[in-house]
């Protein structure tokens, strides 16, 4: 089950990378899509509940998300209220242990860096919930997801470097 697990997190782990390095927002959805269904996978077969909600959650949060420009209906902000509930009960039912609450946490954060129309601060705000994740990933020994979390905080900061620098030779 461990060696499946790590599979399925590779493959989120991957998509998570390509996210930072996005400069639309509609690829930035696409990928996190993809490594929701990745991670939904990776966290069964590691039998952490809690990792799973907000990646399960997070399918139904980007479908919506990525109509915001095309559909009247998904631009409205009961979607990332209606997400934010959503997790937040189902944290609260499936309970176990403290740390359960960390990915819940985190997905609040990923569901506001979402929605917001501005790449770079859905990037800043991105950095919380990789925080949170790796705390999370800590506990449940998700070693891939330590890894994932470090590497993304990582890309965060490659792509504001890279966007200082160029913002500095022009």
């Amino acid at each position: 089950m461990i060696i499946i697990a790590n599979i399925f997190g590779l493959g989120a782990m991957l998509s998570l990378f390509l996210i930072y390095q996005q400069k639309q927002k509609k690829n930035m959805l696409y990928c996190k899509l993809s490594a929701d269904i990745c991670w939904i996978f990776h966290y069964f077969f590691l039998g952490a509940t809690a990792g799973i909600i907000p990646n399960f959650v997070g399918i139904f949060r980007e479908l919506v998300f990525v109509n915001r420009k095309t559909k009247k209906w998904a631009n409205s902000l009961i979607w990332p209220a209606l997400f934010i509930t959503i997790n937040f009960a189902l944290g609260i039912i499936s309970y176990k242990n403290w740390y359960d609450i960390v990915p819940i946490i985190a997905s609040a954060f990923v569901t506001i860096a979402l929605w917001l129309n501005n790449p770079n601060l859905t990037k800043i705000l991105s950095l919380p919930a990789t925080t949170s994740f790796l705390i999370y990933d800590i506990f449940v020994s998700s070693y891939v997801g330590v890894v994932n979390e470090s590497i993304s905080i990582l890309s965060i900061i490659l792509f504001f470097v890279r966007f200082f620098l160029g913002r500095n030779k022009k």
